[in-house]
C-alpha cells in the first residue's frame, strides 16, 4: 500500500525570502514573535500572529496564496508554517535565521 507523502513547508535563507517578497504581491507575511517585540519593530508588510488569530487566518487566506512566517531566530516559525500546511496551504515558508537578518536584509531597523 502507497504511503502518503506528507505535505510540508520550504525554509528560506534571507536572500530567497526576500526574493519572494519582493516579486509576489501576494505574498502574505506573519511575524510570531510576542506582541511587545512587533510593536518594537517588524517588517512593514508583517501582519503580528499568535495562536489565538490562527483559525481566522486559515479560514480568510486563500490557500494557494504564498506565506512567510518569521520569528527570532527561525524556529518558531517552523511550528507555526507546518500548522498552515496542515490547514492545507501549499506554499508556506519559514525564514531562517529569523526577524533581525531579515530586516537588516531589507534595509529596515530591526528593533
Amino acid at each position: 500500500m502507497p504511503t502518503a507523502e506528507r505535505a510540508t513547508y520550504q525554509c528560506l535563507p534571507i536572500a530567497d525570502a526576500i526574493a519572494l517578497i519582493r516579486a509576489d504581491s501576494a505574498v502574505t507575511i506573519f511575524d510570531v514573535r510576542d506582541l511587545a517585540a512587533y510593536r518594537q519593530g517588524h517588517i512593514a508588510a508583517a501582519a503580528h500572529l499568535s495562536e489565538d488569530r490562527l483559525s481566522a487566518w486559515f479560514r480568510r487566506l486563500p490557500k494557494d496564496r504564498p506565506v512567510i512566517i518569521y520569528c527570532y531566530k527561525g524556529n518558531a516559525s517552523q511550528t507555526y508554517a507546518q500548522m498552515f500546511v496542515d490547514f492545507g496551504f501549499m506554499r508556506v515558508f519559514s525564514v531562517d535565521e529569523g526577524y533581525a537578518s531579515l530586516a537588516a536584509a531589507l534595509g529596515e531597523t530591526a528593533a
